[in-house]
């Protein structure tokens, strides 16, 4: 197929005035008396640099040098040139070629020496890239005079102007050989204007086949136009006729399309013929559009669901609901209580777009249930967004009696992230039902704020102690890490130790979770007394610490506790504070190396062990390699140790200043792991990767 590109003039049309070419002091004339004989003879530098002058020429503000460019070229055009240097002069005069140039490419494609056709057709490439109209016209002429292939890529060329002035020219040829009706078709279809359209449905009538096809396409090119112009009324007289079985499925479907598109508010009906019928293509192309329809059309159609087949009411429930058009609230919830599965599925979907507080009754009877879609249910009433569903839920919460219902309601609000929620919450938190409680903690956790601590506190003092209890304690820690400054993190638990002394062993522990300077001084002070009633309180507290800022408590009392269950305790506490991978300086990192050094003697089970030298892969310091290193030789701890090695080999900065310690260390891991994973991460370090 013949190909054309915008010709250099146009490509220029949106930048600012171009400086002319710099000729070296020369005219243009005698630059390409210079570069005359090596273009020809094929000089890839001669060439490029004629099409740079090219280019520049045909930038806005250098007309006259472009014109005497066109005309140094076409001088050149005659019967004697050889074909391949006249395709490449062609090819310049395709990017800026005008008018001064028709004449004699028209005259070029007549050439007897073209035995393969190339000239011919770069001459008319040339021609349908010119912004002369007496192109379209030189166009026309060779028209007449061409046959099979050649003429076909006149008429691409013609299509390809979508010059009116070509039109009668064009349209004697839809009844032609198929082959240049088809391209005439094609080049009628990119010719604006109701005379194309004419002619092409002049001829539609007696044709077949490819031509007829052909056609159809183009008549839907022209209905396109007109619709994207505002032309309803008539883009539907183009469409109309092209709906009949006699067309092509595709020809059908693309009319079908913008019949409904240019039909307004009576486009419900033709989507609903559609739907009502047996073709699945055409209801798949009338599914698509319902998103665009016109809210009258929507109406009409959201009426008559109940004509529909279930499938075919399931996918315009689910199109209404993609339009999010909440005035087609009725159509879901009409849906939501269908008897077909499939249809109240769509509904409950749908309701989770365009449902209001209205629909959050029905959401919570289908979501509190044993209904197959109350997972459905929950994911639409998580969804809905009108104003007003929170404080419907909260209100439904506040006199809720049934437990299982309650969790469910405190689940939802919690996934709507309902801040609002929060004085009822803490209402359910400090209620009666432990599964309650949980759940209300649980949302709590991520609703709250500071201020909400000290209610949360108190309703702490009403959960069971156990899962439950620790539940609200991590719930109530999370929300004090809230407060920016992390040493006032733990004065709301000292307040309420201090104001409700008879609680202080249920907050010992809270106190722990949270940390900070005055939680350790209040817990070690507790500690300090062997035998103070809220001594083991303080010891739980001491255990459940978030950080390395307890180290030296925990070591002590890791080595002095009286009970060994409790000396284990706390050596596992200080492993976990100072195991876990976190940003530390290089001093904490010391420090938290130096702990476990010291933990190490305190350890008396393996599993402890290999616990603090695989934990110490986290503590990225090159003094933590040397102390894991001897470990690799010791079996009970060797796999541990590889770990701890491969850990501390991921932190490139760490690994790099010290490449030939770490190089040693991974060479014994590849050697000495059993773990296939560890190996492979080992080789990668080790290759630098």
């Amino acid at each position: 197929m013949m190909r054309f590109i915008l010709p250099a003039l146009l490509l220029w049309a949106s930048t600012a005035n171009a400086a002319p070419p710099d000729l070296k002091g020369k005219t243009l004339k005698e630059t390409f008396a210079e570069l005359q004989y090596p273009i020809g003879n094929g000089e890839s530098g001669a060439r490029q640099r004629w099409q740079d002058i090219c280019f520049a020429v045909g930038a806005p503000g250098n007309e006259k040098l472009r014109a005497e460019a066109c005309t140094l070229m076409t001088g050149e055009l005659h019967a004697k040139i050889r074909s391949e240097h006249c395709i490449w002069l062609l090819a310049q005069l395709q990017l800026i070629g005008g008018e001064e140039s028709v004449a004699k490419i028209a005259t070029t494609h007549k050439n007897t020496l073209d035995a393969t056709g190339a000239v011919r057709e770069a001459a008319v490439r040339a021609l349908a890239n010119n912004p002369s109209p007496k192109a379209t016209a030189k166009l026309t002429e060779i028209l007449a005079d061409s046959k099979g292939n050649a003429k076909i890529g006149v008429l691409n060329a013609l299509g390809y102007r979508g010059d009116p002035a070509a039109l009668e020219a064009i349209a004697k040829e839809l009844s032609g050989s198929d082959e240049s009706a088809v391209a005439a078709a094609r080049s009628l279809g990119r010719i604006p204007g109701p005379e194309a359209a004419k002619a092409l449905e002049a001829a539609r009538a007696a044709s077949k086949g490819a031509v007829r096809a052909a056609i159809g396409d183009s008549l839907i090119a022209h209905a396109d136009r007109l619709l994207k112009a505002g032309k309803a009324a008539d883009a539907a007289a183009i469409y109309e006729p092209l709906i009949s079985a006699n067309e092509a499925k595709p020809i059908r479907l693309a009319a079908l399309r913008g019949m409904i598109q240019s039909r307004g508010d009576k486009a419900g009906d033709l989507v609903l013929d559609v739907l009502t019928g047996t073709d699945a293509s055409a209801s798949a192309i009338a599914l698509g559009q319902i998103e665009n329809l016109s809210a009258g059309a929507l109406k009409t159609l959201a009426t008559s669901l109940d004509k529909l087949p279930a499938p075919s009411r399931v996918a315009v429930i689910t199109a209404i609901a993609a339009r999010g058009d909440r005035t087609q609230l009725p159509v879901a919830l009409s849906a939501a209580k269908s008897t077909d599965t499939d249809v109240r599925r769509a509904g409950l979907l749908a309701l989770g777009r365009l449902g209001d507080a209205s629909a959050v009754e029905l959401l919570l009877d289908v979501m509190s249930g044993k209904d197959t879609l109350a997972g459905i249910a929950a994911e639409s009433l998580a969804s809905l967004s009108a104003e007003g569903v929170d404080a419907k839920l909260i209100a439904v919460l506040e006199k809720e009696k049934a437990a299982a219902r309650a969790v469910t309601l405190i689940g939802v609000l919690e996934r709507r992230k309902a801040a609002s929620a929060v004085p009822a919450l803490l209402t359910s938190a400090s209620g009666t039902d432990a599964s309650v409680r949980t759940a209300a903690f649980g949302a709590l956790k991520m609703l709250a704020a500071p201020e909400h601590v000290p209610a949360m506190i108190k309703a702490l003092l009403k959960t069971e102690k156990g899962k439950e209890r620790e539940a609200a304690e991590i719930a109530i820690a999370t929300v004090c890490e809230q407060i920016t400054n992390a040493e006032k993190r733990a004065l709301p638990v000292v307040t309420a130790i201090v104001d409700k002394n008879e609680h202080a062993a249920d907050l010992l522990p809270l106190l722990g979770r949270i940390g900070s300077k005055s939680a350790l001084y209040v817990l070690a002070e507790q500690l300090r007394d062997e035998s103070s009633a809220l001594r083991s309180a303080a010891f739980t507290g001491i255990c459940n610490w978030p950080d390395s800022t307890a180290n030296d408590l925990l070591l002590k009392l890791a080595e002095k506790e009286k009970e060994a269950a409790d000396r284990l305790k706390a050596l596992q506490t200080l492993i976990r504070v100072n195991t876990v991978l976190v940003d530390r300086t290089p001093e904490e990192r010391l420090a938290a190396l130096n702990a476990m050094k010291k933990a190490m003697p305190l350890a008396t089970r393996d599993d402890e062990r290999r616990a603090i030298v695989a934990g110490l892969g986290f503590v990225r310091h090159i003094e933590t390699l040397r102390f894991v290193l001897p470990y690799l030789e010791q079996p009970a701890l060797a796999q541990a140790a590889c770990k701890g090695v491969v850990e501390l080999a991921h932190s490139k900065m760490l690994r790099e200043p010290n490449k030939a310690e770490f190089d040693k260390a991974l060479d014994k891991v590849i050697a000495l792991c059993k773990d296939k994973a560890l190996v492979d991460r080992a080789r990668q370090y080790k290759e630098g990767r």
